[in-house]
């Protein structure tokens, strides 16, 4: 169920074709768990500023159950630093990652909770 929420102040006309599909293949890779699991939403053309200047930035989250640690954020904030450097030009300076390690029963699917269909 790992979710990837990215607000940038790049325009969305300067998101690359792709970028979702490849964005949730990252994801996939970092967290550890299947791309069928992934969710990615972006949120382009954001008024935001980073250090004072409107650079291109962004604040993002990846949110899962499971697959986090002080070891695993570390890893998953490199590789999604790069990406992001790579395909929008977001220099990893101008990007803070908030990892939200989720407990099963806080997450609803399938008209109940992981933690439900996991017992």
């Amino acid at each position: 169920m790992p979710c990837f929420i990215l607000f940038t102040n790049v325009a969305a006309s300067a998101i690359p074709t792709g970028f979702l599909l490849e964005t949730t293949k990252i994801i996939s890779k970092a967290i550890r768990k299947s791309e069928d699991s992934v969710t990615v939403r972006i949120h382009p053309g954001q008024m935001m500023t980073h250090g004072g200047t409107t650079d291109p930035c962004a604040n993002s989250e990846l949110q899962s159950i499971g697959n986090m640690g002080p070891e695993d954020n570390v890893e998953m904030s490199k590789q999604i630093s790069e990406f992001l450097k790579e395909k929008l030009g977001i220099d990893s300076t101008r990007n803070y990652i908030r990892f939200t390690d989720l407990r099963s029963h806080e997450v609803g699917y399938k008209g109940t909770t992981f933690e439900a269909l996991w017992r």
